[in-house]
């Protein structure tokens, strides 16, 4: 006996998923719709598959124009998501007031999402009340480098990651070992030069770029800017600074490593941050469950302002995330290295 639609939907609200917007165009215009219902098919050729209700708009024109676009919706968009599933009223165009790039098929898809598909229409198949249109992609594009928008339980909400297995630390007091080649960085105008960068790594140095008030609210999309392009210059390491001047609220901190998480890969992301801030420990919670696993720390009694072993020692044990583990190579390592 087949189970029941109201289980069944239920069952399958517990299944997150990514939201995408698919977009179709032909003789009467544009149409959109908020879809979750998404998956790869084959990487070769490369086919992707979306199922549409028979009683949905978007199903017949897909059908009659024979080609779509898929747009991957970022965790700051959840907005459009609503607005292309019809749950925000008074809205009689969708596309209104979105920057949108048409193309090659003709089809829409929005300038700032995380990722887009350009889609001929390959396949269709009966799915009970719904169609299976196979589309085979002709163009793909990665416009904008962020965490994406997810889907469960007919909630909206954004990727959340693990507690790291280990934390590992680096004492600022320590003194330089000479393998590392640190700089500070206030935005994408005061990154040293491309050869010094290569220099420092043909001389087998470690190349760490920080930026400075990483967490300043005002200063977020350069902030994530500068990351990119660190990351693009060939960094090593890249690390996120508190400002001594301006705690850092644990939202903001949140926001920054998220995306920042993202943008270093395979780049190590670090944090500094400042043992003065009644949230330091906080905040050095949210950097764990935002992809960070190494901080910068003073030993105790050091009188700087970062954030203190001991406080992270603790807890990490409170967590029980092990470590953490001196960054700093040992002697063998070093003689590797030198060799």
């Amino acid at each position: 006996m087949p189970v029941d639609s109201t289980t069944f939907r239920s069952v399958l609200g517990q299944w997150p998923s990514g939201v995408c917007v698919v977009t179709t165009a032909g003789p009467t215009g544009v149409h959109g719709m908020t879809a979750s219902s998404f998956s790869s098919v084959s990487l070769d050729p490369p086919l992707v598959s979306v199922c549409l209700g028979n009683h949905l708009p978007s199903r017949a024109l897909l059908g009659e124009a024979g080609k779509f676009a898929l747009s991957f919706l970022g965790k700051d968009q959840a907005h459009i998501g609503r607005r292309f599933a019809g749950q925000e009223r008074g809205i009689s165009d969708r596309f209104a007031g979105l920057d949108w790039t048409i193309t090659p098929n003709g089809c829409p898809v929005l300038s700032d999402a995380v990722a887009w598909l350009d889609c001929r229409v390959a396949h269709a198949y009966p799915g009970g009340d719904h169609t299976i249109f196979v589309g085979e992609v002709t163009e793909a594009a990665l416009p904008r480098i962020i965490s994406p928008l997810l889907f469960h339980s007919r909630n909206w909400g954004q990727v959340a990651q693990p507690l790291p297995d280990t934390v590992q630390v680096r004492d600022l007091a320590s003194p330089p070992d000479g393998l590392r080649f640190e700089f500070f960085a206030a935005g994408r105008d005061s990154l040293p030069s491309p050869e010094r960068v290569i220099a420092a790594r043909k001389a087998g140095d470690c190349v760490v770029g920080y930026v400075t008030d990483a967490f300043d609210p005002d200063r977020e999309d350069e902030v994530l800017a500068t990351v990119a392009a660190l990351r693009a210059l060939g960094c090593d390491e890249i690390g996120c600074v508190e400002s001594d001047v301006a705690p850092a609220s644990p939202l903001q901190v949140a926001r920054i490593l998220q995306d920042a998480s993202v943008l270093v890969r395979p780049a190590v992301l670090r944090v500094r941050l400042a043992g003065h801030n009644r949230l330091a420990l906080v905040n050095a919670l949210v950097a764990m469950k935002n992809g960070v696993s190494h901080f910068d720390v003073v030993a105790p009694g050091a009188g700087s302002p970062g954030l203190p072993l001991d406080d992270l020692l603790h807890l990490s044990r409170q967590l029980e995330v092990a470590g953490p583990v001196d960054q700093r190579p040992s002697d063998a390592d070093l003689a590797q290295i030198r060799e």
